[in-house]
């Protein structure tokens, strides 16, 4: 990360600032028809949730754009729901890639809620992409209907055996905001926990993201210390001990606070998007809602949110032309991990490689 020159970009219409990063290599690339990958965040983090595959990454003839996505890092932290729209966010992005006169042979590379946000990318900004990979987060197939939290929970519960979006309930409650600040290192501890399952049907499963984000209450008693887990703390994951990252967390929500990134939960859930995702389902035989690009998913095995089988929805309904699913065994923040993440890049590059071959 180092060796990126980090630049920032006031963006039209509502005069919010874009901070980005762009590779040693961008405007004098080695091989000028190679695409440019674009990588986005999610929550709760920023550009620097990369910076243990960029080494990897670097050693790929592609120029890189790490985006600071709106609410985090160096860029604008807004607390108007609003102001996260999808296409919003889009078109910020294409002034970037404009600004900085990136070629239309983009790759837009997204985790959690930059997987969401680089999809809408695409299907707003289909000319520009060659390509399309996502991590965690599968593809999510616009809907014209309104989202309903209880009425989401209640489904997958059916479907999966619990509600896939409990959490949503703390994050969009009022005092959501204050009550992560105050208990910094137990939200660390949420996100990146382990805790293998004490049923002997789920022998050496962790089951640690289900427990917090997927049961009603869950995640408030444990970041609060109270209720069922008022003397009870989670084993860290091995990357999550380390100091120096867990500082560098703690420094940065310090700074920036949680006002604007729980903005992407409150955003959805007061269908502020709702207009935006009913243009993409007019058109004829879904053709709006079709990726015709290469996709490539990449699901972690601890990840009961963001779950390794959701692709199946989109090539069930014929809208994904090319995908290639792959799996790797860690949680959800496994790109904190120094090894997931060079399994992670070099999947990245192996797929880059075959779809996208450099002559």
């Amino acid at each position: 990360m180092e060796k990126f020159e980090h630049k920032t970009l006031e963006t039209t219409p509502h005069n919010l600032t874009y901070s980005y990063y762009l590779s040693p290599n961008f405007h004098n690339p080695s091989h000028p028809s190679a695409p440019t990958l674009v990588l986005c965040h999610g929550f709760p983090d920023c550009a620097w949730l990369w910076s243990r595959a960029i080494p990897h990454l670097l050693t790929l003839p592609y120029r890189i754009l790490l985006l600071d996505l709106l609410g985090f890092g160096d860029s604008s932290k807004p607390t108007t729901p609003a102001h996260y729209n999808y296409r919003l966010q889009a078109a910020s992005l294409a002034q970037i890639l404009d600004h900085e006169g990136a070629p239309d042979n983009i790759i837009p590379v997204g985790h959690d809620w930059g997987s969401g946000t680089v999809q809408r990318f695409y299907l707003y900004h289909r000319h520009r992409c060659a390509g399309l990979a996502l991590l965690s987060l599968a593809y999510q197939v616009p809907s014209p209907d309104p989202f309903d939290l209880e009425t989401a929970n209640k489904e997958t519960a059916k479907r999966f055996g619990y509600p896939q979006w409990e959490y949503w309930n703390f994050f969009t409650a009022p005092d959501a905001p204050k009550l992560l600040m105050e208990n910094l290192d137990r939200f660390w501890e949420v996100n990146n926990g382990f805790f293998p399952s004490p049923d002997p049907k789920e022998k050496g499963v962790d089951i640690w993201m289900r427990e917090m984000f997927c049961v009603p209450g869950a995640m408030r008693e444990y970041i609060t210390g109270t209720g069922k887990y008022k003397d009870f703390t989670v084993e860290l994951r091995p990357y999550a001990r380390d100091e120096k990252l867990t500082e560098a967390y703690r420094e940065r929500m310090r700074r920036d606070g949680f006002e604007g990134p729980v903005c992407y939960y409150t955003s959805l859930a007061n269908n502020t998007m709702l207009e935006d995702e009913r243009s993409l389902c007019q058109g004829d035989g879904d053709e709006d809602k079709k990726i015709t690009v290469p996709v490539l998913y990449i699901g972690q095995t601890g990840d009961w949110v963001c779950r390794t089988d959701l692709m199946s929805d989109a090539k069930e309904a014929g809208l994904v032309k090319d995908v290639e699913e792959k799996v790797v065994d860690a949680g959800h923040w496994c790109l904190y991990d120094e090894k997931k993440s060079e399994e992670i890049a070099g999947m990245i590059g192996e797929w880059l490689g075959r779809k996208f071959p450099v002559k």
